[in-house]
């Protein structure tokens, strides 16, 4: 059940776009989506994808609310869209 890349940037754009731009997702939300009962074997895909996102500031990764790098993140990230007020 592998996915591409785009397939999962796709997905996290979907649902930080539907939660708006001052709400944010789990990744674990978009991974359950692609990968049902498998979700946890694709998690850090998901991650992966992500990073590259918030590297062309598409999307955010945060930490109790505080933009986060995922090398720095210790426990719970959430995933927002980045907007240009930021």
């Amino acid at each position: 059940m592998k996915k591409s890349k785009q397939e999962i940037k796709n997905r996290i754009l979907t649902f930080t776009k539907s939660r708006g731009p001052k709400k944010s997702v789990c990744p674990s939300e978009v991974t359950r989506d692609l990968f049902s009962d498998v979700w946890r074997d694709h998690l850090d895909e998901v991650k992966d994808v992500a990073v590259g996102m918030q590297k062309n500031k598409l999307i955010r990764i945060t930490q109790n609310g505080e933009d986060i790098t995922i090398d720095k993140a210790r426990g719970p990230i959430r995933l927002s869209l980045y907007t240009s007020d930021e």
